[in-house]
């Protein structure tokens, strides 16, 4: 069923598992044999496609959420162009906490609040995983697969549009809250009306 030209990607390799018998001497490890159903394959291409499109659905709905809170940020963020010893046992199981690490007054002057201009100063933590003192993508080999797709759409969406809260809505007004998920999506969704800023084909 598969394609073996050599330019196999990763749906041709896993139909090689579906469509291959599995056979199992009485020596073999029994969870060695790997033999995959129509479920499983779906299930694990769901998973890749959702890694990198829900979270950034999300991610961006927060931070525009964020900025309409926000005008003078967002006005900012429109204009500007620049874009211990601890011992660690052999095969332990290391869980990063990324949102305490996020949240640590010793690396960042009053973590909980939105303050993007904070990472125009000079020596500021990389976000994109190169300090450990701010980790918000991950890091190295796991690192979000969706973060350059976040920042160009975020930076699209602030370069090319202006951006203004419905009905009188006040910035004090947007709803903040989130609920319980795989991507802590916002419990209200995110209402803003754009209006076009650049004349070109960009979008």
């Amino acid at each position: 069923m598969a394609n073996h030209s050599g330019d196999n990607d990763v749906v041709d390799e896993l139909l090689d598992f579906y469509g291959e018998e599995t056979k199992v001497n009485d020596s073999d490890d029994l969870q060695n044999a790997l033999r995959l159903t129509r479920d499983n394959i779906k299930a694990i291409i769901m998973d890749v496609m959702f890694g990198g499109t829900e979270t950034v659905a999300s991610a961006l709905e927060w931070a525009m959420a964020e900025l309409m809170k926000s005008p003078e940020d967002l006005k900012r963020a429109a204009e500007d162009a620049t874009i211990n010893d601890h011992y660690i046992p052999a095969k332990s199981r290391v869980i990063v906490n990324a949102w305490a690490i996020g949240r640590d007054k010793n690396s960042c002057e009053d973590p909980e609040d939105f303050i993007p201009s904070r990472f125009l100063k000079e020596g500021v933590a990389d976000f994109k995983g190169g300090n450990f003192e701010f980790l918000p993508f991950g890091s190295g080999r796991r690192s979000c697969p969706g973060l350059y797709a976040f920042e160009m759409a975020l930076a699209h969406f602030l370069h090319c549009f202006n951006w203004e809260l419905p009905h009188g809505m006040k910035p004090s007004d947007v709803d903040m809250d989130d609920v319980f998920g795989l991507t802590a999506p916002k419990a209200t969704r995110l209402v803003a009306v754009p209006t076009p800023r650049l004349f070109c084909p960009l979008y």
